[in-house]
């Protein structure tokens, strides 16, 4: 943020009021930093009003002077004035002068602190490069550094393989002469073989064509057994036809039978349960029956001498 002029002119009167020279460098460190150019361009400014304000000011004498002095002390009042405003012209132009050399002065100072603060900016910023430069250049010196070890400890490994792998294709390479020389021999086997099986091979051609008539006569036998087994399972299947017929007819017979079972069995209990019921009533009639006949039998006295007989039942 740009520093404005009522900032600077704060901070010169606090400085002033503390007893402090508001100088150029005082200013700037009690704003906090800010441009040189403008800081001195600023002070000048708050300097002439500070000059301005302490300018002397030209009054008449006194009344009770100018009364007294009216004669004498009109002219001896002049040429005092006349005096001092003099001394007062030339200190001015002294000041003027010693205040232009200063300006100018100040002017290339500040120039220069603009310059210097550039460039010391400038400096800083490359030493800030320089510093990541040189962080990044370690960072990139210790993984290169870590990738040599990596590469150091692969680079034993595969020392030590091609060692071994070395070593293999010897132990490869006598195997390989030693396959050629068991080779060489197993091929003389394998001819002595072969010419064998040619031999073996001209007599079971002579074998197969016999074996070749008899195939042919079995395979006649083999297709009218064939024939035959199709015609039993032909009988067969329609056997198995009239079972499965058979059976469900017999299945709903034996339905039929179950049915009418359950029914006579069903008459059967309803005849016993009649059976009981007529018992009970013949026996009730017996019952009836006994004791009417005991009420009509005679109830006279009988013969002497001959006892009475019980009637017949």
């Amino acid at each position: 943020m740009a520093l404005t002029k009522d900032q600077i002119f704060q901070a010169a009167d606090q400085l002033a009021a503390a007893g402090t020279a508001p100088t150029l460098a005082a200013v700037r460190s009690a704003v906090g930093g800010g441009s040189y150019t403008t800081i001195n361009e600023a002070l000048k400014e708050w300097k002439a009003k500070q000059q301005a304000t302490n300018a002397p000011i030209r009054e008449p004498a006194p009344a009770a002077v100018a009364t007294r002095l009216e004669e004498l002390g009109a002219d001896i009042w002049a040429v005092a004035l006349e005096l001092a405003n003099a001394r007062l012209t030339s200190e001015r132009e002294a000041l003027e002068a010693t205040r232009q050399q200063l300006e100018t002065a100040q002017q290339e100072a500040t120039e220069l602190a603009d310059q210097l603060s550039a460039e010391l900016e400038t400096l800083q910023a490359q030493h800030q490069q320089a510093t990541q430069n040189l962080q990044a250049a370690n960072t990139t010196l210790e993984q290169l550094r870590h990738e040599n070890a990596t590469l150091s400890r692969q680079l034993a490994t595969t020392e030590a393989r091609a060692e071994e792998t070395t070593k293999r294709a010897d132990d490869l390479k006598a195997e390989l002469q030693h396959a050629h020389a068991a080779n060489t021999e197993q091929r003389q086997r394998h001819t002595h073989e072969v010419q064998a099986l040619q031999a073996t091979l001209t007599s079971t051609s002579d074998s197969l064509k016999t074996q070749t008539a008899e195939a042919v006569r079995l395979q006649a036998q083999l297709d009218q057994a064939q024939a035959q087994l199709t015609n039993l399972q032909q009988q067969h299947q329609a056997q198995q036809e009239r079972h499965a017929t058979e059976t469900q007819r017999l299945n709903e017979r034996l339905t039929q039978a179950q049915t009418e079972r359950e029914q006579a069995l069903q008459a059967a209990s309803a005849t016993r349960e009649e059976a009981a019921g007529m018992r009970g009533e013949l026996e009730a009639l017996r019952v009836q029956n006994a004791a009417l006949l005991a009420t009509l039998a005679p109830a006279t006295d009988t013969p002497k001498g001959k006892a009475s007989k019980p009637p017949k039942a």
